[in-house]
């Protein structure tokens, strides 16, 4: 999926994204790849919302995730947002 976004087939990635999505619904995987994309279109405040979808998962179910995770996907969050209000 990363390899589509960095090859430009955004139509591809977005499939693929939709696809994790819908067959690992409990995931975040989906969201966070969704918000790569997002981000890698310019489309930032949507990135935003899936990176926040990614913590909100994280905080509805804590196991298996460390600290450092949810402080890089809150950065990232973050940064998007910066970015879609700079954009405005």
């Amino acid at each position: 999926m990363v390899d589509a976004i960095e090859a430009g087939d955004c139509k591809k990635a977005e499939k693929l994204c939709r696809r994790l999505l819908r067959e690992y619904p409990d995931v975040f995987d989906g969201h966070d790849r969704l918000a790569l994309l997002r981000k890698a279109q310019g489309r930032f405040q949507e990135a935003a919302e899936h990176y926040s979808k990614v913590l909100e998962m994280i905080r509805k179910n804590p196991e298996g995730t460390d600290q450092e995770t949810v402080r890089c996907v809150t950065e990232q969050r973050d940064q998007a947002l910066a970015k879609a209000r700079a954009n405005g």
